[in-house]
């Protein structure tokens, strides 16, 4: 969402919140998800109309809100485990890279 709509994550008050955090302040109109810097301009609520495509979003709360490291899904991302991967498949990875490891 950052990227997609980054004028309007630059003006928020909430970047850090998770989508289940902004889901429970209430994402639709007027909701207290909505926190903004200063007040929006007009192109800016316009963007902020797209944005509310979310109101169509369902919440799992048997699933967790979180980053997840792809390469190990089980046991998250750790310093020696992406060393590991850059030192053993260097086939993969530019010059630069490969010089920094």
């Amino acid at each position: 969402m950052c990227r997609r709509f980054s004028r309007l994550f630059d003006l928020s008050l909430n970047k850090s919140s998770t989508v289940a955090e902004m889901f429970s302040l209430g994402w639709e109109v007027g909701g207290a998800a909505w926190s903004w810097r200063r007040r929006l301009w007009e192109w800016e609520e316009e963007l902020l109309g797209e944005c509310r495509l979310l109101l169509n979003f369902v919440v799992q709360t048997n699933v967790i809100d979180r980053w997840q490291w792809l390469p190990d899904t089980v046991g998250g991302y750790t310093v020696r485990r992406a060393y590991q991967i850059l030192t053993t498949q260097t086939d993969h990875i530019g010059d630069d890279i490969a010089a920094l490891v």
